[in-house]
């Protein structure tokens, strides 16, 4: 009997999926193939590695969701109040319509060796810690320290998420509101 055709995406669903769950580091080679249905040489002949696999489904979807974050952050010839509410608004429907990938890329702590560093353009910490420098720049906001800025919005931001992962909270457009408000409270918004 000949063996089924093994996807590739099959076995990065399922990586994706348990590096969100349980993390990088309690996820072994035998649990992303059991989950996977392959055996471990599948994925090996797709990847050198556990690690190698993680950081590049990691940057892959990093990528995806920064792109369509800073085409709403930084979109030309939008105010500042609707480019920031238009970024938050898209980060709760990217949540939902994504949760195991927004998990695994914004709510896992993964352990990357400090040589695994994203570049300014995908990693949103960066992404908002700019918009922040940039609406200073053009006295749109007070003078802030933008990376305290950038925390303590990401904060607002994800903890909901992880509150809603422990069922904690629901996420309704009242939330949402709520989310945006706080933000604008930070930046001095009013």
């Amino acid at each position: 009997m000949a063996r089924p055709v093994v996807k590739k995406q099959d076995i990065e669903n399922a990586a994706i999926h348990l590096f969100a769950t349980k993390g990088l580091a309690q996820t072994t080679v035998k649990d992303i193939a059991s989950e996977a249905g392959v055996t471990e040489g599948a994925l090996y002949r797709h990847y050198p590695g556990k690690n190698a696999m993680a950081w590049q489904l990691f940057c892959r979807e990093i990528e995806k969701f920064s792109v369509e974050l800073g085409t709403r952050m930084f979109e030309q010839g939008a105010g500042l109040v609707v480019r920031l509410e238009s970024s938050i608004r898209f980060i709760f429907e990217y949540y939902a319509k994504y949760p195991v990938q927004f998990a695994f890329i914004l709510l896992t702590q993964h352990g990357f060796p400090e040589e695994k560093i994203l570049d300014v353009a995908s990693n949103p910490v960066d992404m908002v810690e700019r918009f922040v420098d940039e609406a200073v720049r053009a006295d749109e906001i007070p003078a802030m320290n933008s990376k305290l800025a950038s925390g303590l919005i990401l904060g607002l931001v994800l903890q909901v998420m992880v509150m809603h992962r422990y069922d904690r909270i629901e996420i309704d457009n009242a939330v949402i509101d709520d989310v945006v408000g706080a933000v604008r409270r930070v930046l001095m918004l009013g």
